[in-house]
């Protein structure tokens, strides 16, 4: 297991490490403010309704980080127009939009947004954003079929995964979680199911069930362990029972060979 968090936390450093070459030009990041625990579920909080783009019109306050490592999120609180596209306040399932900041400096940050395809960044005003840390990241090990929730440096839980077979892999790279849905009556999906910024671009002849990679339950646990889905990442029941408690909107997922 060490090799994994040695793994997805070089990955993840150089990743930032690379994104924070994008060039801000804005004041010092503010600050003072207590930190706020990241929910369960922070679509919970309100978002104040409005049709306009984002503009800056109120004072940034960044809240007190916590012990690295740690990832800034931030919910749209307002629809946003940036390089990598318009962003809704909502997703297409109807829970908030957040958003994995991945360099920040002043009033001005860099997104990873979700777009239909791959995941972009693109320079965002905090200021439109309602923003949180949270240290709980998902590190998932294609090539180990292996799946782990971590909380900063500690492991939370580590379990076998399906993904995508040869034909319809299971994209790789940095992704956010955008979706959480539970499930009234546990199906082909399980009880509950994390959705992705990943996209699938392998997609079969005649599916019509959307390109969103997500990770989810699954009606035949025998496949996990194996390479059987569509792209998507199964887990077991009792993954998905930590997973709905312990990820938030906005968390990152790094998903590698």
């Amino acid at each position: 297991m060490s090799g994994v968090r040695s793994l997805s936390r070089i990955v993840i450093v150089l990743a930032l490490a690379c994104f924070g070459l994008v060039a801000l030009a804005a004041a010092p990041a503010g600050g003072g403010r207590t930190a706020v625990p990241v929910a369960a579920q922070p679509s919970t909080l309100s978002d104040p309704s409005s049709s306009s783009a984002a503009v800056l019109e109120r004072p940034l306050s960044i809240p007190v980080p916590p012990p690295a490592p740690r990832f800034l999120i931030g919910m749209v609180t307002r629809p946003l127009v940036t390089a990598a596209g318009d962003v809704a306040a909502t997703t297409p399932l109807g829970g908030h939009t957040w958003l994995l900041i991945v360099h920040h400096r002043g009033n001005l940050g860099v997104a990873l947004v979700p777009t239909g395809g791959e995941p972009r960044l693109a320079r965002v005003d905090l200021s439109a954003l309602r923003l949180r840390w949270t240290r709980i990241r998902i590190d998932v090990d294609i090539t180990r079929l292996r799946m782990a929730v971590l909380r900063g440096r500690r492991v939370l839980g580590e379990f076998p995964i399906a993904s995508g077979t040869p034909s319809t892999p299971t994209p790789t790279g940095l992704f956010s979680v955008t979706d959480r849905v539970t499930f009234s009556q546990p199906g082909v999906y399980g009880s509950f199911a994390l959705g992705l910024s990943a996209h699938q671009r392998h997609l079969v002849p005649g599916w019509q069930g959307g390109n969103q990679v997500a990770i989810h339950g699954t009606e035949n646990p025998g496949s996990i362990g194996s390479r059987a889905s569509l792209g998507c990442i199964r887990v077991s029941e009792t993954a998905l029972r930590l997973l709905r408690r312990a990820v938030p909107l906005g968390a990152p997922v790094l998903i590698h060979q």
